[in-house]
């Protein structure tokens, strides 16, 4: 978990999960498997605050002038990274997952995907006939 990150909406930051003492740390773990078993997460983890951050240009009150950023709970994103790292090592360990749905996965690219895509731009191309991503190609 990476220091010096804006915390979200609760305030707490990854420097104080990483400060825990073991009561604290056993509380949360207590409450990261009643999560897991319930497959819920409080609705303090689902809220977000979204900020607009100035471009490199000159704001001048216009909103276009700038792009958003959205701070999640901290603990909630410790809770989706926890999942994906046992989910992640679990379907890579046990190859369910196939084709191009693989790429985010340990070990997993996107070079393949890239590839067909290509390929099928260029098919395009050499036959003069438009893309439709509703026709099975993509």
């Amino acid at each position: 978990m990476p220091n010096g990150k804006a915390p979200g909406p609760s305030m707490i930051t990854y420097e104080m999960l990483k400060h825990l003492g073991p009561t604290a740390n056993a509380l949360l773990l207590i409450l990261i498997h009643k999560c897991f078993a319930s497959a819920d997460i409080p609705d303090l983890w689902r809220q977000a605050m979204v900020f607009p951050i100035p471009k490199p240009h000159e704001w001048r009150c216009q909103l276009q002038n700038t792009r958003p950023i959205t701070l999640l709970e901290v603990i909630q994103k410790s809770f989706v990274k926890l999942f994906y790292n046992r989910l992640s090592s679990i379907l890579a360990a046990h190859n369910v997952l196939t084709g191009g749905n693989f790429a985010g996965l340990p070990g997993g690219t996107c070079r393949d995907p890239i590839i067909t895509l290509e390929s099928i731009i260029h098919d395009a191309n050499c036959t003069n006939s438009p893309l439709d991503p509703l026709s099975g190609y993509l």
